[in-house]
């Protein structure tokens, strides 16, 4: 929605002397686009002389805009000098400590505002999403026990704290909580009471499921047969899973354990080593998949990828010595390319030449220089010879 309309009609109360309405406007302007500097600033100057509390939270809220965080944590802590009480500059102290990774500060802050207000779900949520980054599960479980007694049948509090005890590996106490059937089935399969698990996976449909959960249930499935050792069809189901999110950590991680399970150690450090490529952890797929190498040499996956990865390391030439074994497998075209583009670059145009890369060599252009030069010598050998005649 257009603004301009609003502030020329705000600006007109203004000039009026109309201040309440002017304001009423400006608030109506931040309600459609809260981050307007204008209406912000506009406020402030209405704020200033008539409500110092909302003139320090718009001024924290014209800092949060401008990227001035640590400013608007000081106009939060002005605002809550007038009136510790008010929940709305708690909640935005909160905020902002939370981004600025003050955690510590920020959980304080939102156990205040519970103290004030028992009813703000919102900041159980947080308290105890800060307290599970802090790794602090069990304080994350107090508040979500909590919360749950607070809020029965509201934001699902209960799978919350399911999860928190399965994270802890209290599994007896996640189902005597959980509600979801998805998360049920992993707690189960994670306890390995498996019949039970499965029990509740049959009576689900797929064909019925949004993209997301179809995906969960045939990785719930897979691991279910993970569990029994029927790992033909648990590398079936994992297909089944990728197909629909794709080639992830997860995908490899379940690969992996599959197959180190049937002993197969190459494929289990070949897969762990792409779990950590996905994960975006380099030393670690560097050190699976020099394992996967050592086991065997002559895998060209491998072989390319330890390339790259020591490439990424900036260690050119042990990288080179690996495309040197993939083109040596069967002349790969990009490992040639790769060859005859290093060792250009390295000076060395004879080894560059053999992988195929195009020289120009240097020519001299000796024809109508040779001929100028003939000629001139031709004329004075015919000047000596005129003279002695």
């Amino acid at each position: 929605m257009d603004t301009n309309a609003l502030h020329i009609k705000a600006s007109d109360f203004l000039a009026e002397g109309s201040t309440e309405q002017a304001k009423e406007i400006y608030e109506k302007i931040l309600q459609i686009a809260p981050n307007d500097e204008a209406a912000l600033s506009s406020l402030m100057d209405i704020y200033q002389e008539t409500d110092r509390l909302r003139y320090y939270l718009t001024r924290a809220n014209y800092n949060i805009v401008n990227g001035k965080l640590e400013y608007g944590i000081t106009d939060c802590k002005k605002a809550l000098s007038i009136d510790a009480s008010n929940i709305e500059a708690r909640e935005k102290l909160a905020r902002l400590y939370k981004v600025t990774n003050k955690p510590l500060k920020a959980i304080d802050e939102f156990t205040k505002i519970i103290e004030l207000n028992d009813l703000h779900i919102q900041s159980y949520m947080e308290l105890i999403d800060l307290y599970t980054k802090e790794n602090a599960l069990e304080s994350a479980v107090q508040i979500a026990i909590k919360a749950d007694e607070k809020f029965k049948g509201e934001a699902n509090f209960n799978d919350v704290l399911a999860k928190l005890y399965f994270d802890l590996g209290n599994y007896e106490e996640a189902l005597k909580t959980v509600g979801d059937l998805s998360l049920k089935t992993k707690i189960l399969l994670q306890a390995e009471k498996n019949e039970e698990a499965k029990s509740i996976l049959e009576e689900m449909n797929p064909d019925s499921m949004e993209k997301e959960q179809k995906a969960l249930y045939y990785l719930l499935y897979a691991q279910y047969n993970y569990n029994i050792a029927k790992y033909t069809d648990a590398f079936s189901l994992i297909d089944k899973y990728a197909q629909i999110m794709g080639p992830n950590a997860l995908v490899f991680q379940m690969r992996a354990l599959c197959y180190e399970a049937l002993n197969d150690e190459f494929m289990a450090y070949y897969n762990f080593g792409y779990m950590n490529k996905a994960l975006n952890k380099p030393d670690e797929a560097l050190t699976e998949f020099s394992t996967a190498y050592s086991i065997n040499p002559k895998n060209k996956d491998v072989l390319i990828e330890l390339a790259k990865l020591y490439e990424a390391n900036k260690e050119k030439y042990t990288a080179i010595d690996f495309w040197h074994k993939v083109y040596d497998l069967d002349k790969d075209e990009q490992a040639r390319a790769i060859l005859a583009d290093f060792y250009l670059k390295e000076g060395d145009s004879a080894t560059a030449e053999q992988f195929g890369a195009k020289i120009q060599k240097e020519t001299k252009s000796n024809d109508e220089p040779y001929e100028e030069a003939e000629g001139l010598i031709d004329k004075i050998i015919n000047l000596f010879s005129k003279k002695k005649q």
